[in-house]
């Protein structure tokens, strides 16, 4: 006897067109989804607004921090540069100083900011409050924490340390 092979069928549920419709529906959802991505950062960064355009306001670019050796050369006849390290302990409390005078519409001196922490700016730094002078850039040695009052590019006066400071700007 003679065994007969049986034919197996291998049944396809699927054709080609079939796969082919698939993969592109499954592109297409990946295309929505970046674009649903990008569209969303783009409103939350303000890329794209809806509704009624604000009125823009004049944007007033104040740089309020200054290297050390600019201290003296500022446009303005008279103003105060508060000098300090950025990352000490009390920082925190000078820059509360400084945006509360700031935030004082009747203190007609602009205030300038020194960090005392960078590299190029430590040169004027001094650990011994009597060896503080103001009188030039080339003089100039200050303690962390100093406030100079500033007159036609000279030192005039200073103040150092948290309450001397404030009793100086809010007497």
């Amino acid at each position: 006897m003679s065994k007969k092979k049986k034919e197996k069928k291998i049944k396809s549920y699927s054709s080609d067109s079939e796969e082919m419709y698939r993969m592109l529906k499954v592109m297409g959802i990946v295309v929505l989804a970046l674009v649903g991505f990008y569209l969303i950062f783009a409103i939350a960064r303000g890329e794209i607004s809806f509704g009624n355009k604000k009125e823009e306001k004049e944007v007033e670019i104040q740089n309020k921090v200054i290297l050390g050796g600019n201290t003296f050369s500022r446009s303005q006849s008279e103003y105060y540069v508060l000098l300090y390290d950025f990352k000490s302990k009390d920082a925190l409390q000078y820059e509360n100083l400084y945006d509360l005078y700031v935030a004082d519409t009747e203190n007609t001196k602009n205030m300038y900011l020194v960090n005392l922490n960078l590299d190029v700016n430590k040169e004027y730094l001094t650990d011994d409050k009597t060896k503080v002078n103001i009188s030039s850039i080339e003089t100039m040695k200050v303690v962390d924490g100093t406030l100079i009052l500033v007159k036609d590019g000279k030192g005039v006066s200073s103040a150092t340390g948290v309450e001397d400071i404030k009793e100086v700007l809010f007497k």
